[in-house]
């Protein structure tokens, strides 16, 4: 159990997960409420380690950031419009007077608990919100205004908007794929100055906290040190002609 940190929220978490694949074998199916890229990541961890491979996560939208899972017995494997998800959508008159931040702060104002609320995406007028489908009605009968711009629910909208990720591209050489090495590269600092930060608050690799200046990263990894953002190993394009190796890392911004 190594892999498992001990607080007891942690604990907590992994319970709930334990729960999950105990219930799946009466239910047939059991869903969580909407979890974060770091507990998508532990509950994966967990499962595996049990053994279980009967489970599914869901988003709604591509690559999304929040996900559910689903647990479910080996002869069901629950298709998309099995999950307990709305996707709803909203539009307003003014491009760039809503954002993802105001959505999200109109839906907490009702006293919507976060684990209830998916990705929040927008598009020129358009905001498509995925929510957990109990509480689907009070955020379309409460939501009409957002500050002092109006929303109107749009239930026969049709299709679901493509989330969009920017990155800004980091290209340099390293010594080695050592984290030290490629945080330095990607923080704009020092392997000394760097490697201090890791020992000292450490660094989230794949969502694991990660205080090892030598753990070796690979290719898709991604790395967080707080205060300093979130990158992914884009690319490791091989060695150059003194001995270092070419990579790209890509900031999220």
């Amino acid at each position: 159990m190594s892999d498992f940190a001990s607080s007891s929220e942690d604990k907590l978490f992994y319970s709930r997960i334990d729960d999950m694949i105990r219930l799946s074998d009466k239910k047939g199916a059991v869903y969580s409420s909407f979890l974060n890229e770091k507990e998508c990541a532990n509950a994966q961890r967990r499962l595996e380690n049990f053994g279980c491979k009967n489970f599914r996560f869901y988003g709604v939208f591509n690559d999304p950031a929040r996900k559910m899972l689903c647990v479910y017995r080996e002869y069901f494997e629950p298709c998309d419009d099995d999950f307990p998800i709305d996707c709803l959508t909203f539009v307003f008159k003014n491009e760039g007077k809503l954002s993802h931040r105001d959505f999200l702060g109109a839906l907490m104002a009702l006293g919507i608990k976060r684990e209830t609320v998916g990705d929040i995406v927008i598009e020129g007028t358009t905001a498509q919100i995925a929510v957990c489908r109990a509480v689907k009605n009070v955020i379309v009968n409460d939501i009409k205004k957002i500050g002092s711009e109006g929303v109107k629910y749009k239930e026969d909208f049709g299709g679901i908007l493509e989330k969009r990720q920017d990155f800004k591209e980091i290209d340099g050489t390293v010594q080695s794929m050592r984290l030290d090495a490629v945080a330095g590269l990607a923080l704009g600092l020092s392997r000394t100055k760097t490697a201090a930060l890791i020992k000292s608050a450490g660094a989230e690799v794949n969502f694991v906290l990660r205080n090892d200046c030598s753990f070796i990263l690979s290719e898709q990894d991604v790395f967080s040190i707080r205060g300093f953002g979130k990158f992914i190993v884009a690319e490791n394009s091989g060695i150059t002609k003194k001995g270092r190796i070419h990579i790209k890392v890509l900031k999220y911004c």
